[in-house]
Formats: C-alpha cells, sequence, structure tokens
C-alpha cells in the first residue's frame, strides 16, 4: 500500500527559478498547480519450478564421470495478475479556468534534507489542504507485467586424478535461456482518463471528473520524521490522505455505463473502444521474446610441485564459448499525439499497426585462467592469478523494439530502446595476495587487483524525431528523448583488500575486519559536462567489521558495514532520463546487522536475524549532492526461523 501527495509541474511552465553555482535549480514556482492526492496498490504474484538430477559414474579408481542437468521456469503474474493500482483524486486545474489550483514552489535547502513544498492547498490556503470536500476524480492507471523465463543447464564432466598431485577435468555445458515478456494497462485504450479532471468543486475545463464523497477519505498519515535521517520534515503537510485505491475505483465504476446513461464528468470520446464503465487493460505494443544459448568446453589442470624446497599448487583452466542469441518483439511506432480533453498538460499517442521484429547476434570467447599458491612457510601464503572473463549483455537490453508509453507528457517526450547488437563486456584480471595465518583460525591478508575491462555497457540518449510524429504545442516535428544501451570504451580498475581475522584463544570470541580501497583510470568527474555516459560504475571504497562468538552450538554476529559514496548508471528514473543520460550516484550507506542460531540438536536449529537495526536508509543524488532523487526508508528486517536435517 502506498500513498503520496503529488503537485505535476512542466518544465515549459516554471517560473522564478532561482539557480546556486553548481547550476541547480534550488527553488521555482508551478504557477496555478493542482493537488493529486494517490493510493496504490502494488503487488504481484511470483511462482519458481525447478528440478535438477545429478549421476555421478566412479569408473574406476581414477576416473569419475558427472552428469549434472536443471530446468527450472519462474513466471511473474502468471495468471494475469493486476501489478499495479493507482487511484489519484485531487482539486485544481489541469487547463484554463480551473479553479482551487495553487502557486506551488519547490524549495531544495542545502545539506542532507528533503525539498519541499510551499503555497501549497486550494488557492495556496495550507489549513485547508486536506480539503475532502473539493476532492473529485482524476486519473486512475492500471498495470499488469508478465514474464516467463524458462533457463536449462546440462554438464557433462570427466574427472582423471593419477594422483593427489595431479587432476585433469574436463566438460560441456550448455545453458539455455528462454524469456517472454508482455504488458497491459489503461494507457493504450486510455481508459485511465475516463473520470480525469478533479470534478465540479475545480470547474478544471468544464464538467470533467466527478466528485468523490467525502466517506472515502477519513484516513491520514503524518509526515513528522518522514524519512529517517533527513531533515527538511517540518515544512512538508502536517497530514497526507491515507485512502483506498479499490474503494475508488468501486465508486467510480459503480456509477454505470457512460455509453447508456447519462453521467455528468465522463470524459465523452476519451477511450478506444468506447469506455462502458469498466476500467479494462488493454495489452501494449512491447511484448518481447528472447532466446539465448550457450555452449562451453573447459579444461581444467590442478598439480602440486615444489619451488625451492616451497610446496607450489597451480591451478590453470581454459574454457570456451559460443553463444547464439535472438530475439523477437512486437513493435509499432507513434502516428500522432493529441492533447488529451480532461489534461492539457499530457498527450495522448495514436500509433501505427503492430509489426513483428527481429534480431540475432552470437559471439564466443577464449578464457584463460591460471591460479598460482606458494607456500613459504607453515603460516605464509602468497597467490598469484590471472584470467579473462566475460558478462553477457541481459537479455532485458537486448530487445529490438522502440517502446514508449501510451502517455506523453507535454515538453516531455520519451522513449527507450533495446540494442540487439550489443556484445559482452570484457575483463582481464590480475591479482598479487598474500596471507599470514599466524594463529588458529587466525589470519591477516592483503591483496592488489586491476582489471582491464573492455565493451562497458552504458546508457545513452539521442534527441530524435519519430515516423514524421508533430507535437501538437508547437506545430514542428516532434522530438522525442531515445534512451538505450551501447558498449562503452574500455577502462583499467585497480585497487587492494585488506582483511583481518582474529579468534581469542579458545573462547570461541573473535572479530573479522575488511576494507577494499578501488581506483580506475576513467574516473568521472561531474563538473565535467562534456562527459557523458561513460564511466566505470558501481566502484566504491567500502570497509565492514564483525564481532562474532561461535562455539559449541551457540553463534552470534554483530555487523558494521559502511560503503562510500559511488556512481551507480547513467539516466534517471525521474522523467524517463527526458534530459539524457544524467548520472545516479548512491549516497554513503552505514549498516548495522545482528545474526544468531542455536543447535537444539544434529538435527535442528533455531534462527534469527535482524538487519538494518539502526534503520539506515537509501537514498540516491543526482549530478550534484543537492539533486536529491530518492530517498528511501526501508526499515529494519527481522527473521526468525528454524531449520530442519534428517
Amino acid at each position: 500500500m502506498q500513498y503520496g501527495f503529488t503537485a505535476w509541474f512542466n518544465s515549459t511552465s516554471l517560473r522564478d527559478a532561482t539557480l546556486n553555482s553548481n547550476g541547480t535549480i534550488v527553488d521555482f514556482v508551478q504557477p496555478n498547480s493542482p493537488t493529486d492526492f494517490q493510493s496504490q496498490i502494488n503487488g504481484s504474484v511470483q511462482q519458481n519450478n525447478d528440478t535438477g538430477l545429478n549421476v555421478t559414474w566412479n569408473q574406476s579408481d581414477s576416473l569419475t564421470f558427472q552428469l549434472d542437468y536443471d530446468n527450472s521456469v519462474s513466471w511473474l503474474n502468471p495468471g494475469g495478475q493486476l501489478s499495479t493500482i493507482d487511484a489519484d483524486v485531487g482539486y485544481g486545474p489541469s487547463g484554463p479556468g480551473g479553479t482551487n489550483g495553487s502557486d506551488i514552489g519547490i524549495v531544495v535547502p542545502a545539506g542532507h534534507a528533503l525539498p519541499y513544498p510551499i503555497g501549497y492547498g486550494p488557492d495556496g490556503n495550507g489549513t485547508a489542504f486536506l480539503g475532502t470536500n473539493l476532492i473529485g476524480s482524476h486519473v486512475l492507471p492500471i498495470t499488469s507485467a508478465r514474464r516467463q523465463d524458462h533457463v536449462q543447464q546440462a554438464r557433462l564432466e570427466a574427472a582423471w586424478a593419477q594422483t593427489a598431485d595431479l587432476r585433469v577435468v574436463a566438460g560441456y555445458q550448455y545453458v539455455g535461456d528462454r524469456r517472454t515478456t508482455s504488458n497491459s494497462n489503461d494507457f493504450v485504450n486510455n481508459n485511465w482518463q475516463a473520470y480525469a479532471g478533479y470534478g465540479p468543486a475545480s470547474n478544471n475545463l468544464g464538467t470533467h471528473g466527478v466528485a468523490l464523497p467525502q466517506s472515502l477519505f477519513t484516513g491520514s498519515f503524518a509526515t513528522a520524521n518522514f524519512i529517517q535521517g533527513f531533515g527538511g520534515n517540518s515544512p512538508l503537510p502536517a497530514r497526507i490522505l491515507a485512502f483506498n485505491a479499490l474503494s475508488v475505483l468501486d465508486y467510480l465504476q459503480g456509477l454505470g455505463n457512460p455509453q447508456t446513461q447519462a453521467i455528468a464528468g465522463f470524459n465523452t470520446g476519451c477511450c478506444t473502444p468506447a469506455f462502458d464503465g469498466i476500467y479494462r487493460l488493454a495489452a501494449t505494443s512491447s511484448a518481447t521474446q528472447s532466446a539465448d544459448d550457450t555452449h562451453a568446453l573447459y579444461l581444467d589442470l590442478f598439480t602440486r610441485t615444489f619451488v625451492g624446497g616451497m610446496p607450489l599448487r597451480i591451478n590453470a583452466g581454459l574454457r570456451g564459448e559460443l553463444t547464439n542469441v535472438a530475439t523477437m518483439g512486437l513493435g509499432q511506432v507513434p502516428a500522432s499525439l493529441t492533447v488529451q480533453p480532461s489534461d492539457h498538460t499530457a498527450y495522448a499517442v495514436t500509433f501505427d499497426p503492430i509489426s513483428p521484429i527481429t534480431a540475432h547476434n552470437s559471439y564466443q570467447s577464449i578464457l584463460p585462467s591460471l591460479d598460482l599458491a606458494l607456500d613459504v612457510t607453515d603460516s605464509w601464503q602468497i597467490r598469484f592469478d590471472v584470467s579473462r572473463t566475460m558478462t553477457p549483455p541481459p537479455l532485458n537490453a537486448i530487445s529490438p523494439v522502440l517502446s514508449m508509453g501510451s502517455i506523453q507528457r507535454v515538453g516531455s517526450l520519451v522513449a527507450t530502446s533495446g540494442n540487439p547488437g550489443l556484445t559482452p563486456y570484457d575483463s582481464v584480471n590480475l591479482d598479487l595476495s598474500a596471507a599470514w595465518y599466524y594463529g588458529p583460525n587466525s589470519y591477516l591478508s592483503a591483496n592488489l587487483f586491476s582489471k582491464a575491462v573492455s565493451n562497458f555497457i552504458v546508457q545513452g540518449s539521442t534527441l530524435q524525431t519519430i515516423n514524421g510524429v508533430l507535437d501538437p504545442s508547437t506545430g514542428q516535428p516532434a522530438i522525442f528523448t531515445v534512451t538505450t544501451s551501447v558498449n562503452g570504451p574500455a577502462a583499467d580498475i585497480y585497487g587492494a583488500e585488506f582483511a583481518l581475522q582474529h579468534m581469542f584463544d579458545d573462547s570461541g570470541f573473535g572479530f573479522q575486519a575488511n576494507a577494499t580501497l578501488v581506483g580506475t583510470n576513467k574516473p568521472y568527474n561531474p563538473r565535467n559536462l562534456a562527459v557523458s555516459g561513460f564511466a566505470v560504475t558501481g566502484l566504491a571504497d567500502s570497509a565492514n567489521i564483525v564481532v562474532f562468538y561461535d562455539k559449541d552450538r551457540f553463534q552470534a554476529r554483530l555487523a558494521f558495514n559502511w560503503r562510500d559514496q559511488y556512481l551507480d548508471h547513467f539516466g534517471q528514473t525521474q522523467n524517463n532520463s527526458r534530459f539524457g543520460t544524467e548520472p545516479t550516484f548512491v549516497n554513503t550507506a552505514i549498516q548495522l546487522d545482528f545474526s544468531t542460531s542455536y543447535a537444539l540438536s544434529k538435527q535442528l536449529d533455531v534462527h534469527f536475524s535482524a538487519l538494518n537495526l539502526t534503520n539506515a536508509t537509501f537514498s540516491t543524488h543526482g549530478r550534484f549532492s543537492e539533486q536529491l532523487l530518492d530517498a528511501v526508508d526501508y526499515g529494519r528486517h527481522l527473521t526468525f526461523g528454524f531449520r530442519f536435517n534428517y
């Protein structure tokens, strides 16, 4: 269940904007803005089936064969269950002549604080903000997403061991992935706009929308301490409406069929086919299928020898992979944009007929690896590793279909597209480590690493016209921001890892400490506006300290985890990257976790965990720290359970 207060903004109508030294807009005014209250039910049904088989044949003391097979199928909403029901109600205008609107301002304070609105409420009267006697219907989006993912894996392996110092493994592996996606919503047929307009109290574009009974809006929630650790709460409205989306849906559908009776507030001609009083879903044009088949042969050699009297373990491997990818989708391009009769901030999109689109791709890789471990003494070990690894592009990034919503916002025309030609990103890895085992279960280690990565998969955006569609607000060709994934240039990643584990004799008490420092030759400078769309993402220094007790039947762990700010990806959820592939940074995070378990017997144990004891939040920002994007107070996660083995 999700409740919210929303003020709609259009970039072309903002006024009185103030910029700071970074160029960030820190306050602005949206004239005559409507007020929306949202009640949203988000849910899904997930089903997973998995079967597997493992067969081992010891042909002789030195030769063993092994066969593994696994078949897994997962579904999202297999029965067509709804993903989201979003009842959006409120008061105010979305076009000329409306009443109860307000010149809402947004202030972006400095520091770790939430942006907040000023001037909210009907005609700017904050004391009447909840205004249940003014509330009318606006939009009612309903969506359903369906997925099926079928993965089959098979492996046939032979292992030959002449002695304990020599072992050879050879095998074949197959991985096949079949994925189908489809979506439906009430945007395609425009049912979501059937009673849009905020009702008669707002006089929006005449008589659009219906008045809603005050009895539907008796609940609310307080905004005090709205997001843990963030200031700026006091200027927020003291309370926000909390109501039942299904009750609003039932009320509107209970009005009857506007095709057989006159219903005041119905948006005549809103929907195709004609709205019959029931909110129905229609399939979107973004249905896709993909098939990914990977065949691999591999050889692994393990042996032991001596260098200067010191034991040396050698593990060498070679893997060859061939991957074939086929993708298919049902796509359509826009034919025209039309201003919504009940909402002049939105366009309805009509499309050309649906047509199938297919694409194929294949790639192959040779992946060698070598691991050397030298026991300098009984307590000192040195390791050296070199390898080449490959990571294929995610299947959801290679769809051949151009996808856009059937509703577009004025001044914010956006679309997304997959890239069937994406190739895997490739990494050559070097690691050098040393470990000192200075006591029973106690050690100190350090590791230096370097990765040369090419073909990074990054997001990019371009401005383009599509199919000659005109923008009704300008009469000129409509300019869409189209976001897709591309293979970026190469970069080097390097860093160091340190780890310490210490046990206090045989007491059961001990602690672990770990730290990772990482860098790259392609750092991202947010002040360099000429660089956009490529940098090494996900790199952050991190550290954790774990204090534990582990003895006999009882164990307990208290973990302190820290991760520094890092660049997560390019593109922002806000406005669907309308303004290009702006960066999204994840803010520094600190979390404290606790877990414990007790073995009641050899077969039965009980366990308990408490994650995020300090109620830390997750938050992201844009190019500069004051550009807050998301702040999520996800709370603590408590788990209690038991395990039984027989």
